[in-house]
């Protein structure tokens, strides 16, 4: 009885165990903007790495804050792994802290390199716009 219960488990149970982690990967990836380098690396190497995705805030270095702010640098490197509307505003309220600015602009952009044509260009992943009176 012990044999024929692993080889059950062998033949089926590990096999659907690695289907439902890659369907959980891909849901995630597609509702959540789950970076498709995390969670699995499931299409790992299907685009750039998020390291090189850009965070935009006009009037401010963001090298300059993530140098001077390790708090800053863990909330803005989450907020390039997963750009999604939750990150984008716990980092600009962040900054608005930060800061003491009034209000706050905050763009991600992702580079895009096509290999046909020999180009490099940016677009633009999300977005925010946040006042202090807002918070």
């Amino acid at each position: 009885m012990y044999a024929k219960t692993k080889e059950l488990l062998l033949k089926y149970g590990i096999p659907s165990l690695a289907i439902i982690v890659v369907v959980v990967q891909l849901f995630f990836v597609n509702t959540q903007k789950l970076n498709k380098w995390k969670g699995g690396g499931y299409g790992m190497y299907t685009g750039i790495h998020y390291f090189y995705d850009q965070i935009y805030i006009p009037g401010l270095s963001v090298d300059s804050l993530m140098e001077d702010n390790i708090k800053m640098k863990t909330i803005l490197s989450r907020l390039k792994l997963m750009p999604n509307d939750i990150n984008l505003e716990k980092a600009a309220k962040f900054v608005i802290k930060t800061t003491r600015k009034d209000s706050i602009h905050i763009q991600i952009w992702k580079p895009i390199v096509n290999s046909k044509k020999g180009t490099f260009s940016r677009v633009l992943v999300n977005e925010v716009h946040l006042k202090k009176s807002q918070l």
